[in-house]
């Protein structure tokens, strides 16, 4: 079993989608950040997990590369936060209806 810091330290850069906990699936908005990461496609490895914090239900994008983590940030218009002190950086945004539609619409439409 990997320790959380092991995967801090492989994964130092942090992107976090902050959401309430009325009406909205933090388990489908995981998915769709994962669906829109891998159309970038990244160039090290990353996570996506589902978390609950102090702020609520949130979803951890963690990257091994600051250009993966920079790419979805900017993609997502996430802010620099400072909440974790084990990170190289954090960015945080809120997982709301109108950036889940802009999410959709970020990734590619399936061919065929």
């Amino acid at each position: 079993m990997t320790d959380i810091s092991d995967l801090e330290a492989i994964s130092p850069y942090l992107v976090l989608g902050q959401t309430d906990d009325v009406g909205r699936s933090i388990v489908e908005a995981a998915r769709t950040l994962h669906d829109l990461i891998v159309t970038f496609p990244p160039q090290g490895h990353y996570s996506v997990r589902t978390i609950e914090d102090e702020c609520g239900p949130a979803v951890h994008c963690a990257f091994e590369r600051k250009v993966d983590a920079d790419r979805l940030a900017a993609t997502v218009g996430a802010i620099e936060i400072a909440r974790y002190e084990t990170h190289s950086s954090e960015r945080a945004f809120y997982l709301g209806d109108e950036t889940m539609k802009k999410l959709r619409r970020a990734m590619p439409m399936p061919r065929g």
